[in-house]
């Protein structure tokens, strides 16, 4: 058992969990947080749905153990789902009318939100295809602070695996919530 202290949907936390305990059940059971969860583990399939942020990065809550979460901050879907960040993504889902399949829905949005948040920072390392390179240009600004990075979004993209969107789809969304969120200023 250890003592963790962590920062979970902006409230600060401290239990004792075993040590090899992963954060899906952590949340489930410990916290009555309710995560989607598949049993992955135990059919060696992941399917991505466990999803949250962690410090601004998505990860599987089913493959982080207790011992990585010390000091952590964690944002669930639940939490993020009372942003404004997320009624942007939920606007963009209706103005391009596509959108995750309820299965997948809270993991993909998660990992489009994670790319929304990396876009003042990244800059176009030129590894995407004609059609990402053409919206992706399309949302960048003159300073060239809002740029996404192609090799994280493809990384991000692939962490659920679920087929109900193709990465074309992703960019056009990721893109349109960018452009909303540079013209309401809301980055």
């Amino acid at each position: 058992m250890i003592k963790l202290s962590l920062k979970l949907n902006k409230t600060a936390l401290e239990l004792f969990v075993d040590e090899m305990k992963p954060l899906s059940q952590i949340l489930y059971e410990d916290l009555n947080i309710d995560v989607p969860m598949r049993n992955c583990l135990n059919n060696q399939n992941i399917c991505g749905n466990c999803l949250v942020i962690l410090d601004k990065e998505p990860v599987l809550s089913c493959l982080i153990p207790a011992y990585k979460l010390q000091g952590k901050t964690i944002t669930t879907f639940d939490n993020f789902m009372q942003s404004a960040h997320y009624r942007n993504i939920r606007r963009t889902y209706d103005a391009l009318n596509i959108e995750p399949c309820p299965n997948c829905y809270e993991a993909k949005t998660l990992i489009i939100e994670s790319m929304l948040l990396k876009a003042k920072t990244k800059r176009l390392d030129g590894n995407a295809d004609d059609f990402s390179k053409k919206f992706l240009t399309k949302a960048i600004d003159e300073d060239e602070k809002n740029q996404i990075d192609f090799e994280t979004a493809e990384r991000e993209f692939s962490l659920n695996s679920c087929s109900c969107l193709n990465t074309k789809d992703l960019y056009q969304i990721v893109i349109k919530a960018l452009e909303d969120r540079i013209k309401r200023r809301v980055l």
